[in-house]
């Protein structure tokens, strides 16, 4: 028993200087409140963000990592990049390599997606994939965004139609092929032709991103744009992929998925969506596959749910 103080004092003093050496922690959240913590029970494959303002983050470890982390804590695992006709036209490319190595092999955000609007951009992301011999350098994935439902920029279907062939070939022709995947919002400019877009979608891509952009989870306003989907997919024998794309602007979702709002994860939102399909009877429906859900973007969601980041976690 004479050795008993001694040893309860050091253990003190241990767990004393431990406590001293934990380092400031940053963006504080708040705790949770009761009624929330559904999340989904199987994950899905895919769950990503877009990235904005990322000229400003590339190559500042302090921002790069923090990004990162907050992919880690909110269980995300695919990247969408925006600012790449910055970086890439300031011809940024070791920081981009490293920052697609290190978000793949230390963090394991292994989907690495490049957003551009014109053929003359995917043309620039072949040259710069062929030119990186460390697959992990390269993007994973061409994503394209161009509004042709909305006239913009100067681009109807036919204009849309051409720029994605161009994005699928530089895609296919590589080695390992990378995977295409474009976001749409609805089926005109022209219109009439939904399902004639539709299929040309289907013809030239891997996976379609179709937005949810409301203040909650509402299946309903997605399902007539799945069913052209599903029509389209079933004309060429396929089951096209689908990723639901949620926004967390304040017009729709912030107030949803925010801890001190509704604190619903984007996981649970997801599932939410995904119990909503599962009942939903529609036309074309068994040629439409959903694989995870996006986020548009990093700035709101962060501002929605925060990370708590320490060492000692």
């Amino acid at each position: 028993m004479k050795y008993a103080l001694p040893t309860t004092l050091l253990l003190s003093l241990v767990m004393l200087m431990l406590a001293s050496c934990q380092l400031d922690t940053i963006d504080p959240v708040a705790p949770r409140s009761a009624e929330s913590g559904r999340v989904a029970a199987t994950p899905p494959p895919y769950r990503g963000v877009y990235v904005d303002g990322f000229d400003g983050i590339l190559g500042n470890s302090v921002r790069e990592d923090s990004l990162l982390n907050w992919c880690v804590s909110n269980n995300m695992n695919a990247l969408s990049l925006y600012d790449l006709n910055t970086v890439m036209g300031d011809e940024r490319y070791t920081d981009l390599s490293l920052f697609m190595q290190k978000a793949r092999v230390t963090y394991g955000v292994n989907q690495v997606a490049a957003v551009r609007g014109t053929a003359a951009n995917f043309q620039q992301n072949a040259s710069y994939d062929a030119s990186r011999t460390n697959l992990n350098e390269r993007f994973t994935t061409y994503n394209l965004e161009n509004e042709w439902w909305n006239n913009g920029p100067s681009c109807d279907f036919s204009c849309y139609t051409s720029i994605l062939q161009t994005m699928t070939n530089k895609a296919r022709a590589a080695s390992p092929p990378i995977t295409t995947e474009a976001y749409i919002g609805w089926f005109q400019n022209p219109a009439g032709q939904d399902l004639q877009q539709a299929k040309t979608l289907v013809r030239w891509l891997d996976r379609i991103l179709v937005h949810d952009y409301r203040p909650n989870p509402q299946f309903g306003y997605m399902q007539s744009r799945l069913s052209t989907i599903g029509k389209a997919a079933q004309s060429q024998n396929r089951v096209m992929d689908i990723i639901v794309l949620f926004s967390a602007e304040p017009d729709f979702m912030q107030d949803y998925f925010s801890v001190s709002g509704q604190n619903h994860s984007f996981d649970e939102a997801y599932a939410n969506l995904v119990d909503q399909f599962n009942v939903a009877n529609f036309s074309g429906k068994t040629n439409v596959r959903l694989i995870g859900y996006q986020v548009f973007d990093y700035s709101f969601a962060k501002q929605a749910r925060p990370t708590y980041i320490s060492l000692y976690q």
